[in-house]
This record gives C-alpha cells, sequence and structure tokens, in this order.
C-alpha cells in the first residue's frame, strides 16, 4: 500500500481525522471502532502516529463476538506538493520498522488474547530499555 495525502490537511487535523471513532452495521450487528489511547512521535516535518483500537461487535446491545484490540502505527510525514500531511498505515501485524510505541501500549493490547508480533514486541522492548540506558548515562555525567 501506498501513502494517502488529504489536500491541505495540517497534522493535528489529519490525527484527529484518522483517530476518531466509527460505527457501522453488519447485517444486524453494530460495529463500533474507538481509539482507546494515540500519542505522535517524530518532529516538525515527519513521525508516527501510535494507537491502541478496541472493535466491539453487538447485536441488540449484546456481545456478538470477541472484543478485538490492536496497536495501529501511522508513518505520517508533511509533503509540500501536496501542501500538507500524509499517512502510510500499519499495525502491528506487519511487524512496523519503527520501534518507539509508548510501552505500556503493549499491555493494552495482550499478545496471549489479541494476537500480535511477537518480534516486533521484542524490537520495541529492546527500543525502550536502549532509551533508559541512554537517560541513565546522561544522569551519571552531571
Amino acid at each position: 500500500m501506498g501513502w494517502t495525502y488529504p489536500f491541505g490537511s495540517s497534522r493535528k487535523d489529519l490525527i484527529a481525522e484518522r483517530t476518531e471513532a466509527r460505527e457501522w452495521k453488519a447485517g444486524e450487528m453494530l460495529v463500533k471502532t474507538t481509539c482507546l489511547a494515540k500519542c505522535f512521535r517524530g518532529g516538525s516535518f515527519s513521525g508516527v502516529l501510535w494507537v491502541v483500537w478496541e472493535r466491539t461487535f453487538t447485536i441488540d446491545g449484546k456481545e456478538a463476538r470477541p472484543t478485538e484490540r490492536w496497536i495501529g502505527c501511522d508513518m505520517m510525514e508533511y509533503a509540500k506538493q501536496y501542501e500538507g500531511w500524509g499517512y502510510k498505515d500499519l499495525d502491528e501485524s506487519m511487524g512496523p520498522c519503527s520501534w518507539s510505541c509508548p510501552f505500556g501500549y503493549l499491555a493494552m493490547v495482550p499478545i496471549d488474547r489479541n494476537g500480535g508480533n511477537a518480534d516486533w514486541r521484542a524490537g520495541v522492548m529492546a527500543y525502550h530499555e536502549r532509551q533508559l540506558e541512554k537517560r541513565k548515562a546522561r544522569v551519571g555525567q552531571r
């Protein structure tokens, strides 16, 4: 899949659009997708939008299927030719090449209950361990 650039989109507006709740009917079943947590990690012209999603399935207010959760990863960048921000949507199953996912998001989406990518999660944990070591080194240098 490629990148999507809604023309003239600000980063703030694109994040709001990408994380808004959605609801639709599939036959008699009501399907709701909700953003439980989100954060943008990056700079002025590019970064990653991390999102924890939850999807519920109900018929007449009763659970029709088990609730699903997953971690979304939208690579985002500003493109001058489109006068705004664009995104490439990925999720954990695709093994994104970024490991800056907030550590707490892994606990919000337990791999044993929701599935996921164990190798990518190991990369996220290693990334956070390296970041902690860097912070400790800086503190020790003072």
